[in-house]
């Protein structure tokens, strides 16, 4: 019998082995971790500096996958516009944003109000939020060694945000940060390491189906 070659899915374990050596390596460059202006599939309240373009595919499964764009728009306002690859069969457009009514202060969580696709076209449909987002360095309310940084996320919202949605950040050394979110129908968690500056990779864990993927930053 003729050799027969690598399986689809230890091809995509390999080259997944090889991403996560390669950005193991790099942390050790200097590197600063992202601000979460939005966590998995929900928003926070904070308000990205600059226009982060983030895609993310389906590890196993079925071929599908996502890209979001954020982008300011003045002081307060921030445009998201997603792209959905084959999800739920969609390859659909959406766009919308949300307003920062309050930034992050040393007492108040920063507080936001938002509409996510408001021409009802992706598959998670139109949705609006409130959300709220308070972030603690390390001793602060007790937050011990190796958290650098925590971050909460609560809000509630229309169509698929209707209920309480919440989020958590904890960013820890070399770089990296967990993440975890309940989106109002499901928990979901994700890794994230950035090995330089302006770059992150992503592995997700969505209603149980792997995505992995990465983010380019560029600050004003």
């Amino acid at each position: 019998m003729g050799k027969k070659g690598a399986s689809p899915v230890l091809k995509k374990a390999l080259v997944a082995a090889a991403l996560l050596l390669s950005t193991l390596l790099l942390s050790t460059l200097s590197a600063v971790p992202a601000a979460a202006d939005q966590l998995i599939q929900i928003p926070t309240a904070d308000r990205s500096a600059g226009i982060r373009a983030e895609y993310l595919h389906r590890f196993q499964g079925e071929d599908q996958g996502y890209g979001t764009v954020l982008a300011p728009l003045g002081l307060a306002y921030e445009l998201m516009t997603r792209y959905y690859n084959g999800l739920d069969g969609s390859h659909n457009f959406e766009a919308g944003g949300q307003l920062q009514l309050l930034p992050d202060g040393v007492v108040t969580p920063a507080v936001a109000l938002g509409v996510w696709d408001l021409t009802n076209s992706s598959p998670w449909g139109r949705r609006g939020f409130l959300v709220f987002t308070k972030g603690l360095e390390q001793g602060q309310l007790g937050l011990p060694r190796p958290f650098r940084r925590a971050q909460l996320t609560f809000g509630t919202g229309t169509g698929r945000f209707s209920g309480v949605f919440a989020g958590l950040r904890l960013d820890l050394p070399a770089n990296i940060s967990l993440i975890s979110e309940y989106d109002t129908r499901r928990l979901n968690a994700g890794f994230v390491i950035s090995p330089v500056r302006g770059v992150s990779l992503k592995a997700t864990v969505q209603n149980g189906e792997p995505f992995f993927g990465g983010e380019l930053r560029k600050s004003f």
